[in-house]
C-alpha cells in the first residue's frame, strides 16, 4: 500500500502559528506556552498574545514587546511588530522552541504537536501529491529542505518527532 498525502503543498507555516507554540521558558528552561491572539502580519492593540510558563510563572505580553521601525526614510516612518517565521524560534517572543533536536548537523523543529504531525505525514508519504492549477512555492511541503524528504532519512525523522511529541 502506498502513503500518499494531497495537503503538503496547501499548508503554510503560518497555519500551525494559530495554535499553541511550545518554548522553552527564558527564566526556569522548561516547557512555556505561547498562546497566540488570531495571527496578522499588520499590528493590532488588542493583541492578546502572550507567553506562559506553568513552571514559575514567567509571564509576558507581546504589547509590552517594544515595535520596531520597518522603514523609515526623510518623510516617512513605518512603526510596526517584526515577526520572524522559522529559523527555530518562536515568531513572536524569539525564544527558542520546545520541539528542536539537531539532527544529522541540521535543526529539526516544531511550533507545536500540529506542526510535528505534519511533518511526521509528509515524510512517511512515499508519495505526495500537488495539484498542477494551483502551485504554490510558499507551501510547507515545497519549503521543507532536501534533507527531510530523502528516503535514507525517514526512520530517523520519523523517530525523532515521535520522540520530541512525547518531550515533557
Amino acid at each position: 500500500m502506498e502513503i500518499r498525502t494531497k495537503n503538503s503543498y496547501q499548508t503554510y507555516l503560518s497555519d500551525f502559528m494559530k495554535f499553541d507554540i511550545f518554548v522553552i521558558c527564558p527564566n526556569c528552561n522548561k516547557k512555556a506556552i505561547v498562546k497566540p491572539d488570531e495571527f496578522s502580519f499588520s499590528v493590532s492593540e488588542n493583541n492578546s498574545t502572550k507567553v506562559i510558563c506553568l513552571n514559575c510563572g514567567y509571564s509576558k505580553k507581546l504589547l509590552e514587546k517594544p515595535v520596531s521601525i520597518i522603514y523609515s526614510d526623510k518623510n516617512n516612518k513605518i512603526i510596526g511588530r517584526q515577526y520572524k517565521i522559522g529559523e527555530g524560534i518562536d515568531p513572536y517572543f524569539y525564544l527558542p522552541l520546545w520541539y528542536s533536536v539537531n539532527f544529522d548537523n541540521h535543526l529539526l523543529w516544531a511550533y507545536n504537536n500540529e506542526h510535528i504531525e505534519f511533518l511526521k505525514s509528509h515524510i512517511v508519504a512515499k508519495l505526495r501529491e500537488r495539484n498542477i492549477q494551483e502551485i504554490s512555492n510558499q507551501s510547507l511541503g515545497s519549503r521543507l529542505p532536501k534533507w527531510m524528504n530523502t528516503n535514507k532519512n525517514r526512520e530517523p525523522l520519523l523517530n525523532i518527532l515521535t520522540e520530541l511529541q512525547n518531550k515533557k
